[in-house]
C-alpha cells in the first residue's frame, strides 16, 4: 500500500485551455498535479521537482512540441523510464517511441483515470465505487 503522505504526482503539458480543468479534475480525484504550457516548461519541471509517476503531454504546442520533449526525455538517462501519455486530437493512433499510450482528446475523464491508474495507484480508491 502506497505511503499516505507520498500523494502521486502527475506533469501535465498542454497549451490548450482546458489544461486548468484537466489538472482541477485530477487534483479532486486525490492526485497533486504540476502544468507547463510546453515541453521546455515540462523539463524545467522536471529538473525542479520530485519525479512524477507519469507524465501526460500534448503533442502541439508552441517553444517546444510533444515530439522535442520525448526526444529530449529519451536523451535523459534520469528520465528515460518515465511513463509518458501522449494526448492527441489527430487521427493518427500510431504509438510514439518513448511514450507508453495514447489519449485521444477530447478526453473523457474515466478513460484518463483508467489509463494513469496502473502507473500512479490511485490515493483515493474508494470514491471510484460510488460512480458506475
Amino acid at each position: 500500500m502506497p505511503d499516505a503522505n507520498a500523494t502521486p504526482l502527475i506533469l501535465l503539458i498542454d497549451d490548450e485551455p482546458e489544461l486548468e480543468v484537466l489538472a482541477r479534475y485530477l487534483e479532486l480525484e486525490g492526485y497533486s498535479v504540476l502544468t507547463a504550457s510546453n515541453g521546455e516548461e515540462g523539463l524545467l519541471a522536471l529538473a525542479s521537482c520530485r519525479k512524477p509517476c507519469i507524465v501526460l503531454l500534448d503533442l502541439m504546442m508552441p517553444v517546444m512540441d510533444g515530439y522535442g520533449f520525448l526526444k529530449r526525455l529519451h536523451e535523459d538517462a534520469t528520465l528515460c523510464g518515465l511513463p509518458v501519455f501522449v494526448l492527441t486530437a489527430s487521427f493518427n493512433t500510431e504509438l510514439m517511441a518513448g511514450a507508453v499510450g495514447l489519449l485521444q482528446k477530447p478526453l473523457h475523464m474515466e478513460v484518463l483515470l483508467e489509463a494513469v491508474a496502473p502507473y500512479c495507484p490511485p490515493p483515493n480508491e474508494d470514491k471510484n465505487s460510488h460512480q458506475s
